[in-house]
C-alpha cells in the first residue's frame, strides 16, 4: 500500500461523516495526531491565565474540558508526592495497574527484561500501553518490545497526559489502553534543578538525586536552547531485610496426602509457614540407588533425609531437611540513571520554525538472583569410582553405577548476580510553519536506538559442570576431570582446564572450591533495538459551521524498527540430537533437558517492520449557545495502516460532546483500536524458562523446563473501545470540578500464550487438544520433561469500570488551597486463555505468583496548602481496595483469604526562599508516613517475592527524602 499527502487528505475528508468529542474552541497548531490550541505555558504567559483546550486524543492541562478520559499530573505534584522519579510518581495513580519497576519485579530470573519502569495502563499490559516524549513516539527499550520510562529525561518536564481510553486512530499501536506523554517544557528560561538524598527508615533503599537544567532565548529571540543533565542512584534492598521475607510462607494444600489438586475444593491452599520443598536439599539430597533418600551432612559422611511434615501440595513439606529459596535477593534492584538532553529551536522566518533535540540515557541494574541448583530433571549424576563419594555410598555401589543428588545451593555465599545496562538516544529534526489562511503545516524525522545488554554471573555452565562433575583418578591417582582422559584429542583441548567439582561439599565449601568456579559461567545477551519515523501533516479550518470553525487534520507516517536480539545461550542451537550430541560429547548423565546454563537460556532474534500509516481528524462544532444547546461538538478520526508483515489494518473513533448548559459536560467515545504484535512476538528464537507445575498425571510437583519462541502468523489484536460520562463545572462553587467516566475495553485475538499448568490440565481433560502435542514425556505416566509455550492470537481481554476525577482550588486563610481525588472502580477484568477454555473474571481479585492483584477500587487523593510566605504543605493519600487471594480459575480455592484494604500516607513540607533573582526551596518527603506494612499474601511457589502482591503494596515501608529545588 502506498500512502501519500493526497491519501492523507483523502482519510481526513472521509472523515466529515464520522463523529468524536471536540473541544477547540481558538485556532488549533498541529501536535503529533491530533489538534489542540496553543499551550500558554510554550507562550511563556501565565498558566492559569487560561485553559488549555484541545480536540482528538490527547489533552493538555486541563483535564475536565477533554472529550475523552485523561489524567493531567503536573510535575510539579508527581515530585512531591514521590520525588525520586516521575514514573515512580505515576504508578500511584490508579489508572495503572500492576506495573513493573525495579521495586514492583521478581529478581530471580534475568530473562523477563521486565525490571525497568514499564507503566501499565488498566493493568492489560505495559506493550499496550503508548509511551510518547513530548508528542513522539519512544521506541522501545526492551527486547519485548516495552518501554522502560526511566530511560525519559524528568529536569524540563512540564506535565505528563494520560490517556485512558483507546487512543489508536490518533497515535497508531499499542495506544489500545491509552497513551502516556511525558510533555516538555519547550519555552523555558532560566536555571533549575535539585539535590536530594533519601533513606528508607530501616537503613536501607539509600537513593541520591542531582538535576540542572537551562534554557535561554538566542539570537534576539529568534532561537532557544534548552539543556539538562541528571543522576539518579538507589541501593536497592534484600527480601532479607524485610518482615516477611525469612518465613518462607506459601499457599499449600490443607489435606496432607490428597491426591486432589492443591487448591481444588477437595483440597483448598491455606497459609503455611517454613515451607521446605523435598526434592533436594542445601547439603545435597541423595535421590536413588542403595541411599535413596539420605542426606549429605558434608563431612563425609550421611543420614536419613527428613522429609518434615506433609502437606497438601506434593514435595512442599513443613520443616525437615528439604530446601528453602533463599531471601537474600533483591525485593527492590539497585538502579542508577544518567540522563542528557538538548534542544534547539530557530525561527527561518516569522512563518517557519526549525529544531533539533537528542536524549542519552544509561539506565544501569543489578541484582542478586535465584541460588544455583541440581533440581527437578537436572539433578546431579554422580557414578561409581567418583573419589569424593563417601566410602560408605562407594561400598554399596556397582560397577558403573549412578545415582543422582538434588542440590541447591542456597547456603552459600556465592549466588549469581545480574546486570542489566540499557544504553538509550533518541534524536528528532523538523520544521513546522504557517501556509495562511489559518493552515499549518509540520514534518519530522526521528531517529532512536536502544541497546539493552544483560550479564548473569555464576550460573551453573552445563557443559563444564557436568565435566567437573564426573570426577575419576588419573594413572597417577590425581583427582581429574573424566573428560580430560578422553582418547578424542578434541574432547581433551575442549576440556583442558576442567577442575573437578566435589558435590559433597556444603555451604561456601561447596561454592568456594576451584571446581564450582569452574563449572560457573556468565550468560549474557545484547538486543539492539533501531527505531526510524517520519511525520508530515497539514491543519487548518477550511469553514465554519453555527458552532464555530471546522478544524482538520490529515497527515502520513512512516516508520521502520529493526530488532537484533544474539546471546551466548540460545536454545536453538541445541534443538536437534545431532546438535546436543556434538555439544556435550565427552560427557555422562547429561539431562536431556539441559541447555547452556541453569535458570536463563535466551534465544535470539533478528527481524524488521516497516510501517506505513495515514490518517485525519475532524472537529465539528454543530451549534453553540442555544437552550439546552451551549455546545454540541462531533469529531472523528480515522488511520490506515499497512505493516510489512501482516498487511492493512484500520482504526477509527468516534464520539460526541454535549453542554446542555455552561456546567454540565456530556461525552462518549467509541473506537476501534490495535496492538501490533512486537518484533519479538515475531521474530523471537527458542527461549528457555523453569517452571513449578503439580502434575495430575504423575501426581508430582517440581520445576518442570519450558521452550518459547516467536510466531511469525501473527496478527495485530484488535480492541473496541467505549467511553461515555460527565463533567461538571458547577458556577456556584468556583474552583470545583468533577468527571466521572465509564470505560468498557474488549480485546479480541489477543496474542496470548497457555501457561504451562493449563495447557497440561487442557491435554489431561481431552487427550485429543492440541495443547498435548506441547508436552513431552520420558513415558506416557512420567513428569514432563519439557512443555513448549507457543503465542497465538487465542485470547480475550474485557476490562470495564469507573475512572473519577475531582479537583478543588481556593483561597483559605494566608495562602492557597487545593485537593485533587482520583478513583477508579473496576467493574471486570474478564480473560480467556483460548476458545477450548471459560472466561474468569479477576476483578477483585489478588496473587502473588504473578504478582498481580485487581482491587475493585482505587484512589489518590492529593491536599495541597501553599501559604503566601512560601511555606507549602502537601499530603497524598493512595487507597487499595480489599482482594480475595487467588482467582475464578480452577484450583484457586484459597480457603477465603482476603488482602484488607490498605492506606498509604505520603507528606512533603516545603519552603521558598525568595532572592538572588531566583528561588531555593529546601524540602523533606516522608513516603509511608505511617509505615504500613504490605498485607500478608504469600505466593504458591516459596521464594519467589515477598509474601506480598509486590506490583500493589508498598515493601520498603516508611522513608525520608530531603533535599533542595532551585530555580533562577
Amino acid at each position: 500500500m502506498k500512502l501519500s499527502v493526497a491519501s492523507a487528505t483523502c482519510v481526513g475528508v472521509s472523515l466529515l461523516a464520522l463523529v468524536a468529542p471536540a473541544m477547540a474552541q481558538t485556532a488549533p497548531q498541529v501536535d503529533g495526531a491530533q489538534l489542540r490550541s496553543e499551550d500558554p505555558a510554550d507562550a511563556g504567559t501565565d498558566a492559569g491565565a487560561s485553559d488549555i483546550i484541545v480536540t482528538g486524543s490527547r489533552i493538555v492541562r486541563d483535564g475536565y474540558t477533554a472529550p475523552t478520559p485523561v489524567t493531567v499530573a503536573t510535575t510539579e505534584d508527581l515530585v512531591k508526592a514521590t520525588p525520586t522519579n516521575v514514573p515512580d510518581a505515576l504508578n500511584k495513580l490508579p489508572q495503572f495497574q500492576n506495573s513493573s519497576s525495579p521495586s514492583r519485579s521478581s529478581h530471580n530470573f534475568a530473562n523477563s527484561a521486565s525490571h525497568g519502569n514499564v507503566l501499565n495502563l488498566r493493568g492489560v499490559g505495559g506493550n499496550r500501553t503508548l509511551i510518547l516524549f513530548d508528542g513522539m513516539r519512544v521506541p522501545p527499550t526492551t527486547y519485548q518490545g516495552t518501554v522502560d520510562t526511566n530511560v525519559i529525561p524528568n529536569a524540563l518536564l512540564q506535565r505528563v497526559d494520560i490517556v485512558t481510553a483507546g487512543a489508536s486512530a490518533a497515535y497508531g499501536s499499542d495506544a489500545v489502553a491509552g497513551v502516556v506523554n511525558f510533555v516538555l517544557n519547550r519555552k523555558f528560561t532560566g536555571l533549575t534543578g535539585s539535590v536530594q538524598a533519601g533513606v528508607s527508615q530501616r537503613g536501607d533503599n539509600g537513593n541520591q538525586r542531582i538535576s540542572l537544567a537551562g534554557g535561554m532565548d538566542l539570537f534576539g529571540g529568534r532561537g532557544h536552547l534548552l539543556l539538562s543533565g541528571e543522576y539518579y542512584n538507589n541501593d536497592g534492598m534484600l527480601r532479607s531485610d524485610r518482615k516477611g521475607g525469612n518465613a518462607n510462607y506459601v499457599y499449600v494444600g490443607s489435606v496432607p496426602g490428597s491426591t486432589a489438586a492443591p487448591g481444588s475444593n477437595a483440597n483448598p491452599r491455606i497459609l503455611q509457614d517454613n515451607i521446605h520443598l523435598i526434592f533436594a536439599s542445601d547439603n545435597g539430597k541423595i535421590l536413588d540407588g542403595p541411599f535413596a533418600n539420605y542426606q549429605i551432612n558434608g563431612d563425609g559422611t550421611i543420614r536419613p533425609f527428613d522429609n518434615g511434615t506433609p502437606t497438601g501440595t506434593a514435595a512442599f513439606n513443613i520443616g525437615g531437611d528439604g530446601f528453602v529459596i533463599p531471601s537474600d535477593v533483591h525485593a527492590v534492584a539497585p538502579l542508577r540513571t544518567y540522563q542528557t538532553f538538548g534542544r534547539f529551536s530557530y525561527d527561518v522566518t516569522d512563518d517557519i520554525n526549525v529544531f533539533v533535540q537528542g536524549n542519552f540515557t544509561r539506565s544501569e541494574l543489578s541484582y542478586i538472583s535465584q541460588s544455583n541448583a541440581w533440581v527437578g530433571t537436572q539433578n546431579a549424576p554422580v557414578f561409581q569410582g567418583n573419589p569424593f563419594i563417601p566410602a560408605r555410598i562407594e561400598a554399596a555401589l556397582t560397577p558403573g553405577q549412578q545415582f543422582n543428588i538434588g542440590k541447591y545451593s542456597g547456603d552459600s555465599a556465592k549466588k549469581p548476580f545480574t546486570q542489566e545496562r540499557t544504553d538509550f538516544w533518541m534524536a528528532t529534526a523538523g520544521l513546522e510553519g504557517n501556509l495562511g489562511d489559518g493552515w499549518k503545516w509540520s514534518v519530522n524525522y526521528t531517529h532512536g536506538s536502544s541497546r539493552h545488554s544483560v550479564d548473569q554471573h555464576g550460573l551453573y555452565d552445563y557443559q563444564k559442570a557436568y565435566a567437573a562433575l564426573d570426577a575419576v583418578r588419573d594413572t597417577n591417582g590425581n583427582i581429574v576431570c573424566r573428560p580430560t582422559l578422553s582418547a578424542d584429542p578434541v574432547i581433551r583441548a575442549r576440556f583442558a582446564g576442567c577442575q573437578p567439582l566435589n558435590i559433597f561439599l556444603t555451604g561456601d565449601a561447596y561454592t568456594n572450591q576451584p571446581g564450582y568456579d569452574y563449572a560457573t559461567g556468565t550468560m549474557s545477551y545484547d538486543a539492539r533495538i533501531k527505531h526510524d519515523a517520519a511525520a508530515l501533516q497539514f491543519q487548518g479550518s477550511p469553514f465554519e459551521l453555527p458552532g464555530g470553525p471546522v478544524d482538520i487534520v490529515v497527515g502520513g507516517e512512516w516508520r521502520k524498527q529493526s530488532l537484533d536480539l544474539t546471546s551466548n545461550s540460545d536454545p536453538s542451537r541445541l534443538d536437534t540430537a545431532a546438535e546436543r550430541s556434538e555439544y556435550f560429547a565427552g560427557l555422562r548423565g547429561v539431562s536431556s533437558t539441559s541447555l547452556f546454563y541453569w535458570l536463563t537460556n535466551v534465544g535470539q532474534a533478528q527481524g524488521s517492520v516497516t510501517v506505513k500509516e495515514a490518517f485525519g481528524e475532524i472537529n465539528l462544532p454543530i451549534v453553540r449557545d442555544m437552550p439546552f444547546l451551549n455546545s454540541l461538538e462531533l469529531n472523528g478520526a480515522g488511520r490506515i495502516t499497512d505493516y510489512s508483515t501482516s498487511g492493512q489494518v484500520e482504526t477509527w473513533k468516534v464520539g460526541l460532546t454535549w453542554k446542555p448548559v455552561q456546567d454540565i459536560l456530556l461525552r462518549g467515545t467509541i473506537s476501534r483500536d490495535i496492538r501490533a504484535p512486537t518484533l519479538f512476538d515475531l521474530f523471537a528464537g527458542d527461549q528457555s524458562g523453569i517452571g513449578l507445575l503439580t502434575d495430575p498425571v504423575s501426581g508430582q510437583s517440581g520445576n518442570v523446563s519450558t521452550v518459547s519462541g516467536g510466531n511469525r502468523l501473527l496478527d495485530p489484536e484488535k480492541a473496541k473501545t467505549r467511553t461515555f460520562g460527565f463533567v461538571l463545572t458547577p458556577r456556584f462553587l468556583p474552583g470545583f470540578s468533577l468527571s466521572a467516566d465509564y470505560f468498557n475495553l474488549k480485546i479480541d485475538g489477543a496474542i496470548g500464550t497457555l501457561d504451562t499448568t493449563r495447557i497440561v490440565q487442557n491435554c489431561v481433560a481431552n487427550a485429543s487438544a492440541p495443547e498435548c502435542a506441547l508436552i513431552t514425556r520420558p513415558s506416557p505416566t512420567a513428569f514432563p520433561s519439557l512443555v513448549r509455550i507457543a503465542a497465538a492470537n487465542i485470547a480475550r481481554l474485557e476490562t470495564a469500570g469507573v475512572d473519577i476525577d475531582a479537583s478543588y482550588a481556593t483561597r483559605l486563610g494566608n495562602g492557597n488551597f487545593s485537593a485533587r481525588a482520583y478513583v477508579s472502580w473496576l467493574d471486570k477484568y474478564v480473560t480467556r486463555q483460548s476458545a477450548a477454555v471459560p472466561a474468569y473474571d479477576s476483578a477483585g481479585y489478588g496473587i502473588n505468583n504473578g504478582p498481580i492483584a485487581r482491587p475493585k477500587w482505587r484512589g489518590t487523593l492529593n491536599l495541597n496548602y501553599v501559604s503566601d510566605g512560601g511555606l507549602t504543605i502537601f499530603v497524598s493519600e493512595q487507597y487499595t481496595g480489599p482482594v480475595k487471594v487467588g482467582s475464578r480459575e480452577p484450583n484457586n480455592n484459597y480457603s477465603g483469604a482476603k488482602a484488607p484494604s490498605v492506606w498509604y500516607t505520603d507528606l512533603t513540607i516545603s519552603q521558598k526562599i525568595e532572592g538572588w533573582g531566583g528561588s531555593l526551596e529546601p524540602f523533606i518527603t516522608i513516603n509511608n508516613l505511617f509505615d504500613r506494612d504490605p498485607p500478608l499474601v504469600a505466593a504458591d511457589i516459596p521464594g519467589v517475592n515477598l509474601p506480598t502482591i509486590i506490583s500493589t503494596y508498598d515493601t520498603v515501608g516508611r522513608a525520608f527524602t530531603a533535599g533542595v529545588r532551585f530555580k533562577f
